[in-house]
């Protein structure tokens, strides 16, 4: 007996959602496996002409009359703070815009309504995170006391939202523009720093406890991701595990080109874990 094919729900249609909508419609390989269950945008008519009239979901708070089996949000983090626990109810969910769950009790929310034995999971995308499954395991051993992370993009893929100095487009060499705890540069940076969010949830450690950076750099054509992992304190030498990525980028992008592509692979395999919350 086969498998039905496993119905996704995309929320939001930027380069993320375009890509997941067409990857799903027209890739041979995937659309056996997979269906569009509905795209949802906050203005409808951008939705392009590959999605069919009938998959195009006028009013979010009607997606469960799609009957998804996972809802993927690549809008903004107000999905996720509006409607998060919500989608797990009824479907797994997963977020691109991972800086949501720094915001206020929106984590705890959302892992505890991960935890309800309904057979629903959360699932957190690894974005541009080196060394996931080193993480992962430092986490779950015990042996994890520590995190910095550092990511370095062209001035015009950065949307900082703080206050600059001279401001950010008058940038003209290498330059940081945040240095401290992660969970306040989340809310100043939140479409810069999903990466960054992700080591949050995986490490366990919380995004006030991890130390973050955000450098601009005009002669950059990529987006650097620097990550090191510390050992426990012992009051001796301490372990120490530098992970480093090198994204090609188009200058102005948010996102990389390699990134949409591993958002697909994270997507597709976001699934059969049950409950609670799951990297991929």
């Amino acid at each position: 007996m086969s498998t039905p094919p496993r119905r996704i729900g995309i929320v939001g249609y930027g380069k993320l959602g375009q890509h997941l909508s067409r990857s799903i419609l027209l890739n041979p390989s995937l659309n056996e496996r997979f269906q569009l269950a509905f795209v949802w945008n906050l203005e409808i008519a951008d939705i392009g002409d590959e999605v069919p009239e009938e998959l195009r979901l006028e009013h979010l708070d009607d997606f469960a009359r799609y009957e998804p089996d996972l809802v993927v949000e690549v809008a903004h983090p107000t999905i996720t703070w509006n409607y998060g626990t919500r989608f797990l109810e009824v479907a797994d969910y997963m977020a691109a815009s991972a800086t949501a769950y720094a915001q206020g009790d929106t984590e705890a929310r959302m892992r505890a309504s991960a935890a309800m034995p309904n057979g629903h999971g959360l699932y957190i995308p690894r974005g541009a995170l080196p060394g996931l499954e080193e993480i992962l395991h430092m986490a779950q051993t015990g042996k994890l006391g520590g995190a910095t992370v550092a990511m370095s993009k062209h001035p015009r893929s950065l949307n900082y939202q703080g206050e600059l100095d001279p401001p950010l487009a008058e940038t003209t060499g290498v330059r940081e523009i945040y240095s401290g705890p992660l969970r306040e540069l989340c809310a100043l940076a939140p479409n810069n720093v999903n990466t960054m969010a992700a080591l949050a949830m995986a490490s366990e450690l919380g995004f006030d406890a991890i130390d973050a950076r955000l450098v601009a750099d005009p002669t950059l054509e990529h987006h650097i991701t620097e990550v090191t992992l510390l050992g426990p304190d012992t009051g001796g030498p301490r372990y120490s595990l530098e992970l480093r990525r090198i994204s090609p980028a188009a200058v102005g992008a948010v996102s990389s080109t390699a990134t949409l592509d591993t958002f697909l692979a994270s997507t597709i395999a976001a699934r059969d874990r049950g409950d609670g919350v799951h990297f991929c």
